[in-house]
């Protein structure tokens, strides 16, 4: 299940993004009319101060502003990340579209406890496509129109040696707002995967990565033109504004019921449904029931809790049915959550310890014990690390 402060973060990001699209909005309008005005101007410029219409054989090269030409190794490079780009997302879209079962195929089984990566939950996922009026288009194809855009806009000027001061740097202002808009965008989907979806990717992790990459380029490598950096900005700010905007709404339309459907078939994969849970659960003889395998990689700061925890001595109280315990589970991932010591409350659990639990009345599941203390409820992982810093500083003092 989604979880609600991550709602709540979404919310009061979007938010202030949105204000400020709308300050910025004012001056839209304005700044791509003053833009075409410009482009105008320049043309007439260099077209009565070109020697063909010149009637007084000066060398009219002196009054003609010099042309400053963009890095051609980083229209190569930007080149190369987008082609790259384009292959992965090309793949996945004719793979996720014609291929019965594909995904599943080239991820392999990502409910196993033993899968490296849990990539088919991801591209399966409610986030993975977009509605549009009842027909799902995947994210991944849109990825690759956005890929094969920039590399077109990179490519073209170097093989045609286009030298025209307009054309140059208008198409050098699309390549920055393509690949802010694409590196905007792909900053959302990895907080989506490691936030909400508790997931990993290698698929999705490449292409943010080339998305970032791109973005990163084009605006170290001299990308916005020194006569237009005005207008480059806004454009840049615009594309970054919509692409958060954009965003936020595919966040929202995945609604709760398409959520609890994607976690109750999460778990299915793992062998465990909430129904079968209670079927089980009623059935005095029925015990030893282990609790659905986690299946998600721990990331970095969930690796530094997990030794954290560990130095204090933390355990955490729960059942094999409970959904909560593994949600907490698959927040922290399975290499963090080695490092905590599980207590399996319900009799019919898996190494049941339901006597050590009452004896230590615990008043719901998920509970955690860290350094003594009882600390009941499913945590994120900066409640978790707030927690740690307090009882830190009582170990210290």
């Amino acid at each position: 299940m989604p979880d609600i402060m991550g709602r709540r973060k979404y919310f009061l990001l979007s938010s202030t993004v949105v204000v400020g699209y709308l300050l910025w909005h004012a001056e839209g309008f304005h700044c791509f009319s003053s833009t075409r005005l410009r482009s105008y101007s320049e043309f007439s410029n260099r077209l009565l101060h070109s020697s063909k219409f010149s009637t007084s054989g000066e060398n009219t090269d002196r009054s003609e502003p010099q042309h400053e030409a963009w890095n051609s190794s980083a229209r190569k490079v930007i080149t190369g990340l987008s082609a790259v780009g384009a292959v992965e997302t090309g793949y996945l879209s004719f793979t996720k579209l014609f291929v019965p079962g594909g995904i599943d195929n080239i991820c392999g089984d990502s409910m196993s406890p033993d899968a490296s990566s849990s990539c088919g939950n991801v591209l399966n996922s409610p986030y993975a496509n977009i509605d549009l009026g009842g027909t799902e288009i995947p994210l991944t194809l849109v990825g690759f129109v956005a890929y094969v855009a920039v590399s077109l806009l990179s490519a073209i000027p170097l093989l045609a040696r286009d030298n025209d001061t307009g054309r140059s740097d208008s198409n050098r202002i699309a390549i920055l707002a393509i690949t802010t808009a694409m590196a905007t965008f792909s900053s959302f989907l990895l907080s989506l995967l490691f936030n909400v979806l508790h997931q990993s990717c290698p698929y999705c992790l490449l292409s943010a990565g080339i998305s970032l990459s791109m973005g990163l380029v084009a605006w170290t490598s001299g990308a916005l033109p020194a006569n237009r950096k005005r207008d480059g900005v806004k454009v840049g700010l615009g594309s970054f504004v919509t692409a958060t905007v954009a965003s936020f709404a595919l966040f929202l339309s995945v609604d709760e019921a398409a959520i609890s459907a994607y976690s109750n078939n999460v778990m299915q994969g793992n062998g465990l449904m909430s129904g079968q849970i209670v079927a089980l659960a009623d059935d005095s003889k029925k015990t030893n029931i282990p609790p659905p395998p986690i299946t998600s990689t721990s990331s970095e700061r969930a690796l530094r809790i997990g030794q954290d925890l560990k130095s204090l001595n933390a355990k955490m109280f729960g059942a094999y049915w409970c959904s909560h315990c593994y949600e907490q589970k698959q927040r922290l991932g399975k290499e963090a959550y080695r490092n905590v010591q599980y207590v399996e409350c319900s009799k019919e659990g898996l190494d049941s310890k339901s006597s050590l639990c009452k004896e230590r009345n615990i008043p719901g599941y998920p509970t955690w014990e860290i350094n003594g203390n009882l600390y009941p409820g499913d945590m994120y992982l900066d409640e978790l690390e707030d927690i740690i810093q307090k009882e830190l500083q009582k170990v210290q003092i």
